[in-house]
């Protein structure tokens, strides 16, 4: 069963997506659109933009196919994020997004759907090996 994000998240990044690709040359985002984000998201939009302009969103792609994100935060501490069930381990996503349902998802998400929309995000294959140690360090981090 697949996880959906909220209709008007999931149109604002496809028409966001199409906005850049009709610009091919450009990661610009039109501004009606980074206004739109901001409405939705708070300031989340504007810290997930700072995250997405310092690079700091990388796809860990493994030989098996499975992929996860890293996202340097801006503590300098870095978080995992699973976008194909919109999880990211930070704690802002366990209480603000999980706990009191005040916001949709953390900065580092939102920063994740950001950099593959605006085509920026840093590419890193590992073996299968490497990317299970990296999932398991998460977890032992969070016990």
């Amino acid at each position: 069963m697949a996880v959906a994000l909220p209709g008007v998240v999931e149109e604002l990044l496809s028409e966001m997506a199409a906005a850049v690709q009709e610009s091919a040359r450009s990661t610009a985002v039109p501004d009606e659109h980074l206004l739109s984000l901001k409405f939705v998201f708070g300031s989340s939009a504007i810290q997930a933009l700072d995250l997405v302009d310092r690079q700091s969103v990388t796809l860990m792609s493994s030989p098996s196919g499975r992929h996860v994100y890293q996202v340097l935060g801006s503590s300098g501490k870095t978080y995992t994020c699973l976008a194909s069930c919109h999880y990211c381990s930070c704690p802002a996503f366990a209480f603000s997004v999980l706990r009191k349902s005040d916001s949709l998802l953390c900065k580092h998400l939102l920063a994740v759907y950001l950099s593959q929309v605006m085509r920026t995000c840093q590419q890193l294959s590992v073996s299968d090996k490497q990317l299970t140690d990296i999932l398991l360090m998460e977890k032992k981090q969070e016990t």
